[in-house]
């Protein structure tokens, strides 16, 4: 198993298996909790746009991998090419949101809103394609997806309560960033260990 492929084909019933799912992998924790975070460092508007486009492309990354497993299930050369090419563009995707979106936690603001939502938007899609492989395998596909689209939308909510918190103070604004310091030093791990998978 690549080492950000914390997802599994197992234990996806219905919603409560999709509500969990989110939580099930240190990664993709990270990385929605951090998008949650960073809204609330921007403020105003961005403490519902920058999530809600997140969910937004997560969903659209997660049609088009559901469509593409299920239309390769009976392609068994398509489908290793799918997995050896497109897989590890996705796993390298989920890592590098919690390196880049832990930093910019740490930097706080140093990006523009713009650049920050185009970034939030390719994570978005990548963590949804990663779900989306594993959408038709669940017993119920319809309720597993509300369930990770609401277990996604509550670990945003959870980094925007922590956002808003951290950053009425000094001390708990230099937590934050350390945090932040904290989520680039795990993802850095995790792109080694992803080298390192290929590389032996």
């Amino acid at each position: 198993m690549l080492p950000a492929q914390s997802h599994t084909f197992t234990g996806m019933v219905g919603y409560y298996d999709g509500l969990s799912h989110p939580v099930l992998g240190l990664d993709h924790f990270l990385a929605m909790v951090s998008v949650g975070i960073i809204s609330a460092q921007i403020g105003g508007r961005a403490i519902w746009s920058v999530p809600s486009r997140f969910v937004l492309f997560m969903l659209v990354g997660g049609i088009l991998s559901m469509a593409a497993e299920m239309s390769l299930a009976s392609e068994t050369i398509l489908e290793n090419i799918f997995y050896e090419y497109v897989l590890t563009f996705i796993e390298f995707g989920i890592i590098s949101s919690v390196i880049l979106l832990g930093a910019s936690i740490a930097i706080e603001k140093k990006l523009s809103t713009t650049l920050s939502t185009i970034f939030v938007s390719i994570f978005g899609l990548c963590h949804g394609l990663a779900h989306g492989l594993e959408m038709p395998w669940a017993t119920n596909p319809i309720l597993f997806t509300l369930g990770f689209v609401s277990g996604t939308a509550i670990l945003h909510l959870f980094g925007v309560g922590i956002g808003v918190f951290a950053i009425r103070s000094s001390f708990s604004n230099y937590c934050l960033k350390f945090s932040g310091i904290g989520c680039v030093i795990y993802g850095s791990y995790l792109f080694i260990e992803l080298i390192s998978y290929y590389i032996l």
